[in-house]
């Protein structure tokens, strides 16, 4: 064993289910084959629910697994001693007082931390608050911070003055993923939405932009593809109806592996008008795939999609608005596909998961000062 395997990492952390982007990217670190032959890696898995539906939620369920994982993170830190834990933290909501819980236990315990962020939030609630941004202050005080992007370093910017590590996401990147895009697509451009139905996400204002395209003649067809979450599908096939869309956009429910890789070669278009996300990975798919992408100026977002070079930011929630941009790239194929090859470029370039994984064996390197 090397020096560095000798190093301990103990990792709190939720792993899927539920799947969602903050599960995959944890289960994409530990599972890094780079990062277990460099370091010895130990699990708590902060497990609360197995659906997506049931997030944010209390429940005195969630009250006994918060403090048995107590005991369980107290119990590794003792037996194991680690050298540094990573903790993916919560940083809004009930989940944030829970985390707190466990990063007291942690810094009594004289541990060296770091807190991966995949959220956002902690600006707002220091802002309406003192009393919580005391309580965040502490809680970063003395700790390694890594964020997703730089522009997400201001959200922590009152309440941690150290230099946060930058480490972008990053996904597998798929065989073939562009070689059969082209040879499927056919003459009526085909829009693609993949994600969660939540509200959050932008889908009822992605409906609403594409009945105001369908009432202005434009020709399109879209694919709305996602598993059930604060809306249902019966939900939205109403509203799709009541919008005369039944004929040009479907519904299709969750689709994983093989089948979702082929969504994403079927499009043309992509568009993901979310008013929640930090840096969602959907969007680094559809690049992957050469797929213009059409998003909102959210989080981490500006720093993935490049406005008017690799697709198209609009501000949250304005229909018309997302309308107008998805008509430019309905009547315009050729700046479709420009768009989606500076977009795969970008992709390969940035965010795929060797990128990330280098990227974090060499954070957990600095850190121990490896």
């Amino acid at each position: 064993m090397s020096p560095i395997q000798t190093r301990k990492i103990l990792c709190i952390l939720q792993l899927p289910p539920p799947l969602h982007g903050v599960s995959l990217m944890n289960s994409l670190v530990i599972n890094s084959e780079l990062i277990r032959s460099n370091f010895n890696i130990d699990v708590v898995n902060l497990q609360f629910t197995k659906s997506v539906k049931e997030l944010g939620k209390i429940s005195f369920l969630k009250v006994y697994k918060s403090i048995y994982y107590g005991y369980e993170i107290v119990k590794k830190v003792l037996t194991k001693k680690p050298d540094l834990v990573y903790f993916t933290l919560c940083p809004t909501g009930f989940a944030f007082y829970r985390d707190a819980f466990y990063v007291v236990l942690l810094k009594l315990l004289n541990l060296k931390i770091v807190f991966h962020l995949h959220g956002k939030g902690i600006k707002t609630n220091a802002e309406k608050n003192i009393l919580k941004k005391y309580l965040y202050a502490w809680v970063f005080k003395n700790t390694h911070v890594i964020c997703l992007s730089e522009s997400l370093t201001d959200d922590i910017a009152e309440v941690y003055k150290s230099t946060p590590f930058i480490v972008p996401n990053g996904i597998q990147v798929q065989p073939e993923s562009r070689e059969m895009r082209h040879l499927i697509n056919g003459s009526i451009p085909q829009i693609l939405y993949l994600s969660h139905y939540l509200r959050n996400k932008g889908i009822l204002v992605l409906i609403d932009a594409l009945g105001i395209l369908n009432n202005k003649g434009y020709l399109f067809n879209a694919r709305l593809i996602g598993p059930p979450a604060d809306l249902t599908v019966e939900f939205l096939k109403n509203i799709i109806t009541n919008q005369n869309l039944k004929e040009v956009v479907k519904v299709i429910g969750p689709l994983y592996g093989d089948d979702k890789f082929l969504e994403f070669q079927k499009a043309d278009i992509f568009v993901f008008p979310t008013y929640n996300d930090a840096f969602p990975l959907v969007t680094l798919e559809a690049m992957e795939y050469s797929l213009p992408v059409i998003s909102t100026f959210e989080g981490g977002i500006p720093e993935i999609v490049i406005d008017g070079e690799t697709g198209f930011l609009v501000e949250t929630q304005n229909a018309q608005i997302l309308a107008d941009r998805i008509g430019i790239l309905l009547k315009d194929k050729k700046l479709r596909i420009e768009m989606g090859e500076k977009g795969h470029e970008r992709f390969m370039n940035n965010y795929t998961l060797d990128r990330f994984c280098n990227n974090m064996n060499k954070t957990f390197q600095d850190i121990l000062g490896i």
